[in-house]
């Protein structure tokens, strides 16, 4: 296994110290890395790997920004070891990449595919976690017609119950014989929409979601296949998914200070703090400040 732990950072704009973490790479939807800027150069670093990801497959512009990120070498800043980069995120949900299997295909074969050759470590389209996830990545390895050659499967996931969590990882590595990255996982139940209240119903409580992130963690890690994963998540804004589930101070709370809560430190293994942060439609997500130490 190559880490331990993995941080889901979403669109960050500017990062964190961290004093002990078993924290090592991040992701921002997109292709763009935490590069400092002059205002904050002198107090701000993130050092951990970036993973650059070509986030749709019907755009453009999408595209265009993934290739003058790569032409310019992703800012120079430090990528894995094995130089890794994601695919689409969620091609098969409306709200999200939306695109069919064929264009992901021909999107795949035109621009990602061909970084293998230049030394580049490719993680297949992160579908969603039902069975038409299932199916559109059945879809689309046979659009592909053996063109597509990711190194590793990148798998979401959403749902209360720890076993089923660890079922669904284990059908995608068997299904692909890849090694698996939990590019986002949480227990969250998308079942259950309250129209009136504008949320889930039936969630986790706290205790529960530390029993789930104790026993996915512990298999994780028993297993050589999975390399990396990203819990949902390290913001404030969690986007319909239980607030619970964050690994910072609830956005309600007005002492809230940037800093993880208990959740996040037994998921990093420290404490520490950001300054900004956006979602990928350039929403504010989270604020962060220095850092603070246990």
């Amino acid at each position: 296994m190559t880490l331990e732990a993995q941080v889901w950072l979403g669109q960050v704009d500017s990062g964190c110290q961290w004093q002990v973490s078993q924290i090592s790479s991040y992701y921002t939807w997109s292709p763009n890395p935490v590069v400092p800027t002059a205002d904050d150069s002198d107090i701000y670093d993130v050092p951990f790997s970036f993973v650059p990801m070509l986030w749709g497959c019907t755009s453009q512009s999408e595209t265009d920004a993934f290739l003058e990120q790569l032409a310019g070498n992703f800012s120079n800043v430090t990528l894995t070891p094995s130089r890794d980069i994601l695919g689409f995120n969620e091609p098969d949900h409306a709200g999200q990449a939306e695109c069919t299997p064929s264009e992901a295909a021909q999107v795949w074969v035109d621009v990602l595919e061909p970084l293998k050759e230049k030394g580049y470590r490719l993680g297949s389209p992160a579908v969603t976690g039902g069975d038409t996830g299932k199916q559109w990545m059945i879809d689309w390895y046979s659009a592909c017609n053996g063109g597509c050659n990711p190194d590793f499967t990148a798998v979401h996931w959403y749902d209360l119950v720890a076993q089923d969590f660890i079922e669904h990882i284990q059908y995608y590595h068997n299904k692909y014989d890849l090694p698996i990255w939990v590019t986002e996982y949480a227990p969250q139940n998308f079942s259950l929409y309250n129209s009136t209240t504008g949320l889930y119903d039936d969630q986790a409580t706290y205790i529960e979601i530390q029993r789930f992130m104790d026993v996915t963690t512990a298999y994780m890690k028993s297993v050589s296949w999975v390399e990396r994963w990203f819990w949902f998540g390290a913001m404030y804004d969690m986007q319909d998914v239980n607030t619970l589930d964050t690994l910072f101070e609830e956005s309600g709370k007005e002492s809230r200070t940037g800093a993880l809560n208990d959740l996040g430190v037994e998921f990093a293994g420290a404490n520490g703090s950001v300054v900004s942060s956006y979602d990928h439609s350039g929403s504010l997500a989270i604020e962060w400040n220095r850092v603070l130490v246990l």
